[in-house]
């Protein structure tokens, strides 16, 4: 990681990265679980659908 963002980051820092192959997980999963750290954890506040989900999926 470079940049000004990453000078702040801290060993121990949670970080998400995107892989390549961003939209790929998508066809694996119907929904992506919304995440929010409340009171020092980490909780469900929404879910959102994939084009899995919505039925959109082609083979």
């Amino acid at each position: 990681l470079r940049g000004a963002n990453a000078d702040r980051l801290a060993v121990g820092d949670t970080v998400w990265l995107r892989h390549a192959k961003a939209g790929e997980p998508a066809e694996r999963v119907a929904s992506y679980a919304v995440v929010r750290r409340e009171e020092g954890a980490l909780r469900v506040v929404d879910e959102w659908p994939t084009y899995r989900g919505e039925g959109l999926v082609t083979v």
